[in-house]
């Protein structure tokens, strides 16, 4: 029953992260809206697809990977984005002291906690 649950979720994070790369992708103006990252040019518009696309389609494909073959290996490709991403954030709140990063902190950290249950769930028996 645990590996079970632990795939539904790999599913679902999973699905996040390509709900989260079509909106970077195909909706970047309303990312830009929420986020702040303003692309005035198509070459800071592609930067931000690259990047931020790119960082969202390779946590869906390692979480989705993990979830479609049960494979706890293929679950440290999300949890490796998301301990960057949550640095990163530690490195700017450090530097700004601005508080409004710290909600999408406690996101990444709460999914970042999910998937490596989900991944030592995993690791148990079949």
């Amino acid at each position: 029953m645990a590996r079970f649950a632990a795939r539904v979720f790999l599913g679902l994070a999973g699905l996040l992260a390509v709900v989260l790369w079509g909106l970077t992708w195909f909706d970047l103006p309303r990312v830009s809206a929420a986020l702040g990252p303003v692309a005035p040019a198509p070459l800071a518009a592609a930067t931000l697809r690259a990047d931020m696309g790119g960082f969202f389609a390779a946590w869906a494909i390692g979480a989705i990977g993990a979830a479609w073959r049960g494979d706890r290996r293929l679950a440290l490709l999300p949890l490796l984005l998301l301990a960057l991403a949550f640095a990163g954030r530690l490195f700017t709140l450090a530097l700004t002291g601005d508080t409004a990063i710290v909600p999408p902190m406690l996101v990444e950290a709460a999914l970042f906690a999910g998937i490596a249950l989900a991944r030592a769930a995993l690791g148990r028996g079949a």
